[in-house]
């Protein structure tokens, strides 16, 4: 039982914390049980019951409570305040019905003195719900990756005892240029008499209690049972901004008295002075350029998690899981993805100086119009004076024309103070490099090409990339499962899996950076362990343990920071190359530093550096170019800049990944093979003559003394290949090696292609417009095979030049007929990339390794970003398809074919 004790002064608002261990039972939906035989923490959900019982298998269920009413609060107005409810809610006090509310995630007011036992002990039931018991017009929206829905009073609650007029609600309007916050005061009589209120008003800074204001006084008439809205301008001569690095607050109070100077009411509301707006493509945080950098808490999700018990509730977990941590990484913000959290999330935000996106739980809108604006009306009242939330935002990876051209516009007269996702500017989600191929200049699922959110005239956001989620044992949850093989292949260690997390964490976000996106989220720092997408933290959660991921983001999200621009890996011995070396700032001030960039060894070591000193100025870039030679020694090296910020000390550093191998003449093929290309072969052609093989370019013919067919890229089409089929076909069952190179290059419509032993080859474009693409990794069967000679897993993991290093055309090839695959790539490894098939003493093999333009320089070739180079790995391919020709005696026939 717990009592509202008010010291004597029965003239006080009283708030009474209703918080702690209520009873709790499974019921009917209008028959509160007759006995309670469990226990339960409020806040909290019913699955924290004990003993524990299967919730799942009850509709409904009963909290109980009682409380002792002070006698001196008889005849005030008194409130039950439930923070937050869901699924569904109903109040009895002392047996009668209060109310219901269908809102979840919002606060619900109950007016209760009516009800209450003044001088004596007083019961409270409140009923919570399933998800599936909400009726059809709820507002409670989708989430389709959430595993499960666990009702409960999850907010706090609170009675409150006020006087006959009371001030009800306060919005809080800086207005920083002018030194000075607008207030917005509703003030409700519920007498049944006019009243004339004196209502005075002053701002103190909240930690040290000094005066931060004078005292506003106004005189106000409030008509019977009513509502009168008041406007207050405070000036505020020494304002102190509210940031995530001076994150200040201030407490407004508003006090309430009659005629007679006696006390009526009064409300303390903690706000910070801050604005926050968008500025053409860039958002603005007290008038200065700021880059939001960060990542989302799915905290509803997080309710599923086996770890989760009373965490959610508990303030000093909240505190270091949504300050310490993301702070000492440099975030400086993140999306409450997927519903409101609790709301003491957001005074620990406001306190700790975090900047939030509020997103409500539509992932698809449910309800009427009528509901979700009585929901996002209570929704922006019962937050809109936290400084930390900077973004309201309605909807994940949808629309609704009703919420966006009809709701939102209503809600913003409502709180003109802050942008709204899905209205102002919009949100990106490019799953590339995981679901997608490593880049997209196209529409891709939830994203816009690479281009348009580079070059976007609203500001960019990117608030879910990184598909590659583990769990708390590093073991790749449910969506990363469909991903893993297709860059690591189906024999992998929980090693490759964290590094390769590690890795694109850092090579995306430096990717985001260097295009200068406003705001960065790779997703997700917290989640269910269990669920689709894990979150950030190995071992059991309480301990709050970050994975090697959040160490890799550290230093991505560096304020000064630096990034190397390149996507090639593989280089020869002495190469010379330009290197393009991004540093940013993103302080609102210039800064400068000392840049070290050069080649590490696979021990740590430098083996080559160059030093510059560097000044960027605020929010700003700086590119430099710089000439990067080589080791004359082949092996496994990294290029690395290092940037030291002059002022701080702090540094940060980019990584690249670099192959150095022999130089080709060291490279030339031993195979005894001659190879015909009827077609001519033009590149294919000039390398392999300059490494040493024997190549005949007869139009038309296969020159008795070669022994394979190379057929490069669309040289021969389907048809020709008809035409000539009988002369082929019989070449290749006497003993003949044809190799098709890229037989997807110019196909544009789905082709078949008929070739020797009755195999059909079947090769069609794909659209892929939410996963899949081109490849970029291939996966070889049996790194034994001959055709790998020299060439390592590692060496087949993005080619030179092409967009995103791509070696994969993004088409289907299907092969019918009796087959080996080589090597494979995309989701599931669905893809056959190599295949070779026995023709009687003959064979066929079928590459479609892009490495048309990565064989011998040409004029194309230089230095730009994508513009396709020699590869060794391409060049070693190449020369192992002809050894492979040459592993036993081809019969030869001299015969015209229909090739031209």
């Amino acid at each position: 039982m717990i009592r509202t004790n008010n010291q004597n002064r029965a003239d006080r608002r009283i708030i009474a914390e209703l918080n702690g261990v209520w009873e709790i039972e499974p019921g009917e939906m209008n028959s509160p049980p007759s006995k309670f035989m469990h226990r339960v923490e409020v806040p909290s959900l019913v699955d924290c019951a004990t003993p524990s019982y299967d919730w799942r298998g009850h509709d409904f269920h009963w909290y109980r409570r009682t409380f002792f009413a002070e006698e001196n609060q008889k005849g005030r107005p008194a409130f039950l305040k439930i923070e937050q409810s869901m699924f569904g809610t109903a109040v009895r006090v002392n047996g009668s019905l209060a109310g219901e509310s269908i809102s979840c995630y919002t606060s619900q007011e109950y007016r209760i003195d009516k009800f209450l036992k003044y001088g004596s002990e007083n019961e409270i039931l409140i009923r919570v719900g399933q998800r599936a018991t909400l009726p059809p017009e709820s507002a409670v929206g989708k989430d389709q990756e959430r595993i499960s829905f666990i009702p409960g009073i999850w907010g706090d609650v609170k009675l409150v005892h006020t006087g006959h007029v009371r001030v009800k609600l306060v919005q809080m309007l800086p207005r920083i240029d002018e030194s000075r916050v607008d207030v917005n005061v509703w003030l409700e009589n519920m007498s049944i008499a006019p009243i004339d209120i004196f209502l005075s008003a002053k701002v103190r800074e909240k930690s040290s209690g000094e005066p931060a204001s004078g005292v506003i006084h106004d005189r106000v008439t409030v008509e019977p049972m009513s509502e009168a809205e008041v406007t207050i301008r405070i000036s505020m001569p020494h304002v102190n901004l509210w940031s995530p690095d001076t994150p200040f607050l201030y407490v407004f109070t508003a006090t309430l008295t009659g005629g007679d100077g006696a006390f009526i009411d009064e409300m303390d509301v903690t706000f910070g002075m801050r604005e926050f707006k968008i500025d053409g493509p860039d958002f603005l945080l007290n008038g200065k350029k700021i880059y939001l950098k960060g990542s989302n808490i799915a905290f509803h999700r997080f309710l599923s998690d086996e770890d989760r018990r009373l965490l959610p509730w508990n303030e000093g977990w909240i505190r270091k899981l949504l300050v310490e941590i993301p702070k000492g990484h440099n975030f400086n913000f993140f999306r409450a993805h997927l519903g409101h959290m609790y709301n003491r999330w957001y005074d620990i935000a406001d306190e700790g100086g975090i900047m939030l996106q509020d997103e409500w739980q539509f992932w698809g809108a449910t309800g009427t119009k009528e509901q979700i604006s009585r929901e996002f009306t209570e929704w922006l009242k019962d937050n809109w004076n936290h400084p930390s939330i900077v973004i309201w935002d309605p909807l994940n990876e949808s629309s609704d024309a009703v919420v966006q051209n009809e709701i939102i516009p209503e809600m913003k007269k409502l709180d003109p103070t802050r942008p709204w996702e899905s209205y102002d500017f919009f949100e990106d989600h490019p799953y590339i490099y995981s679901l997608g191929p490593v880049l997209v200049n196209r529409k891709f699922g939830y994203t816009r090409s690479l281009d348009e959110i580079e070059n976007s005239t609203y500001p960019s956001q990117v608030n879910e990339y990184l598909w590659w989620w583990l769990d708390k044992n590093f073991r790749p949850s449910g969506l990363t499962k469909k991903v893993v093989s297709r860059w690591l292949g189906e024999d992998y260690s929980k090693d490759e899996l964290i590094e390769q997390q590690s890795f694109l964490a850092s090579e995306l976000t430096e990717l985001f950076r260097r295009m200068r996106v406003r705001c960065i989220q790779p997703f997700v720092y917290l989640s269910s362990n269990e669920g689709p997408t894990s979150h950030w933290f190995k071992g059991d959660i309480s301990g709050l343990d970050p994975k090697p991921v959040l160490v890799s983001m550290k230093n991505t999200f560096e304020p000064f920071g630096v990034s190397i621009e390149l996507w090639d890996r593989h280089f020869v011995e002495g190469e010379n190359r330009s290197v393009s070396v991004l540093i940013l700032n993103d302080y609102p001030f210039a800064s400068e530093g000392k840049l070290t960039i050069g080649i590490v060894d696979s021990g740590g070591e430098w083996v080559t550096t160059m030093i510059a000193s560097i000044r960027v100025e605020e929010s700003g870039q700086s590119k430099q170019n710089f000439s990067i030679i080589f080791p004359s020694k082949a092996g496994d090296y990294h290029i690395t800049a290092e940037l030291t910020d002059t002022r701080t000390g702090r540094v940060a550093m980019s990584n690249k990944v670099v192959h150095v191998y022999p130089r080709g003449t060291d490279r030339e093929s031993s195979a005894s093979t001659s190879v015909s290309l009827p077609g001519g072969g033009g590149e294919v052609c000039e390398f392999l003559i300059s490494r040493g093989v024997r190549v005949s370019q007869q139009a038309g013919q296969i020159d008795q003394d070669t022994n394979a067919l190379f057929v490069v890229g669309n040289e021969i089409s389907a048809a020709e290949f008809d035409n000539a089929s009988e002369e082929i076909f019989s070449w290749v069952e006497k003993g003949g090696r044809l190799v098709l190179l890229q037989p997807e290059d110019g196909v544009k419509d789905k082709t078949e292609f008929t070739l020797p032993g009755k195999l059909r080859l079947i090769v069609e474009p794909r659209k892929d417009l939410n996963e899949g693409g081109y490849d970029s990794h291939i996966i070889p069967s049996d790194l034994s095979h001959i055709i790998w000679k020299g060439i390592r897993k590692e060496d087949l993991r993005i080619f030179n030049g092409g967009y995103g290093g791509e070696i994969v055309p993004q088409c289907d090839l299907k092969i019918i007929g009796q087959h080996e695959v080589l090597a494979r790539s995309g989701l599931g490894l669905a893809r056959p990339v190599i295949v070779s098939a026995e023709v009687e003493k003959g064979l066929v093999i079928i590459s479609s390794v892009e490495v048309l333009g990565r064989l011998v320089w040409r004029d194309t070739c230089n230095d730009s970003l994508f513009a396709l180079r020699p590869d060794p790995v391409a060049q070693q391919l190449i020369l192992n398809l002809v050894e492979f020709c040459s592993t036993s005696r081809c019969q030869t026939l001299t015969r015209r074919c229909g090739c031209r």
